[in-house]
């Protein structure tokens, strides 16, 4: 079954995401900066309203600690 363009689009922005996360961490930031740094890409990038960011975030903070998979 094909996936549903807002399932791929949702991939792709959490892979974005993680890669700036891992990108952020690995120079030594703290993670309250990282997750400051992410929400303003959020709301820069794809003016994404609160809520939907604050999913995204507990997202990301699930596959940074290898709870969740994402295959792109």
């Amino acid at each position: 079954m094909p996936e549903y363009v807002q399932t791929w689009r949702r991939k792709l922005r959490l892979k974005i995401l993680v890669e700036i996360a891992n990108h952020e961490l690995k120079s030594n930031e703290e993670i309250e900066t990282v997750y400051k740094k992410l929400d303003q890409e959020m709301k820069i990038r794809w003016n994404l309203v609160s809520t939907t960011r604050k999913l995204y975030l507990e997202d990301i903070s699930k596959i940074l600690t290898n709870q969740n998979v994402v295959a792109v």
